[in-house]
């Protein structure tokens, strides 16, 4: 697999996308942990590198249609996408505490993702929507989903009713839905940055 993808910073949370498993230990439905190899540059030279993610209570799991599962649903060879602690233990393999998990088979499309500033929240409705300072024609109308869940600037979970206009979220949702102004899109997760 050569499209690993690599680690990169959201705000205070680290974010890999298209990282191997290769290898899965559960203690309970929730509790265990995921090895997982991505992409490393170092001096000219892409490396693959180990990661060993902790899970547990508060760590989100889904499958590609944003559904909740189980850490056990999780097997080697499969392509995770994860939001971890930028905390970690120089063990080795190194270990970090994952927040998200998006499991998938190789080959399946990773969930969307986008990065902007919140300009209305409806708690009644459970909606938001986001504005694209470079493109203020850009602005989505996020239905949040049932088990969606929300993390602070540290990755600590805080209810719905904690978002606010003028907050810069990254928002990982469904596909985005263009016949209708505003878009529209489903958000599973919402990760204060």
């Amino acid at each position: 697999m050569n499209d690993l993808g690599t680690i990169t910073q959201m705000g205070r949370i680290l974010q890999v996308n298209n990282a191997m498993v290769t290898e899965v230990f559960t203690r309970s439905r929730t509790t265990g942990y995921l090895d997982i190899i991505y992409s490393q540059s170092v001096q000219n030279e892409t490396v693959s590198e180990p990661l060993r993610l902790n899970t547990g209570f508060y760590t989100d799991i889904l499958n590609p249609l944003g559904q909740h599962i189980c850490l056990c649903d999780i097997e080697e060879g499969m392509v995770v996408d994860a939001l971890f602690s930028p905390i970690m233990e120089w063990r080795i393999p190194p270990q970090a505490n994952a927040y998200f998990i998006v499991a998938r088979d190789y080959g399946q499309p990773s969930f969307h993702s986008t990065t902007a500033q919140i300009t209305e929240v409806d708690i009644d409705n459970f909606l938001f929507y986001t504005y694209d300072p470079d493109n203020p024609d850009n602005q989505i109308e996020f239905h949040i989903a049932t088990k969606a869940t929300v993390r602070d600037k540290n990755g600590y979970p805080v209810p719905f009713r904690a978002l606010y206009p003028g907050l810069l979220v990254n928002v990982i949702h469904s596909e985005i839905q263009t016949e209708d102004m505003p878009y529209q899109a489903v958000a599973f997760h919402i990760q204060i940055l």
